[in-house]
């Protein structure tokens, strides 16, 4: 049984394709990069500025819970975990920016 050469191997991923998939993780990287360290430089404007305190601590902790049960779901490669995740982290933070902007 002879095997024709010319047909595609199955399995081989296209340049475009591993372009593609590099390209994305690199904006997944950067935008957990920006959801670690927007919470902490809220707390920094905070704890310099003396006021609502408070807020950014709640904002911190709730941000990192998000953040955390994000990795559960890459971990145990649970989808609805990683939305959950992604969407408390999200909402923390712009409820935190929200309820700012109004006490400020």
């Amino acid at each position: 049984m002879a095997v024709n050469s010319q047909l595609p191997e199955l399995n081989a991923r296209a340049a475009d394709d591993e372009m593609a998939s590099r390209t994305a993780n690199q904006f997944v990287t950067v935008l957990l990069g920006m959801a670690v360290v927007a919470p902490w430089l809220l707390l920094v404007i905070s704890i310099t500025s003396g006021k609502l305190l408070w807020l950014t601590v709640l904002d911190l902790i709730g941000t990192h819970v998000g953040l955390l049960v994000m990795l559960r779901g890459y971990r145990d490669g649970n989808r609805a975990l990683k939305r959950r995740g992604a969407g408390t982290h999200a909402m923390t933070l712009s409820l935190c920016l929200v309820v700012l902007a109004i006490l400020q």
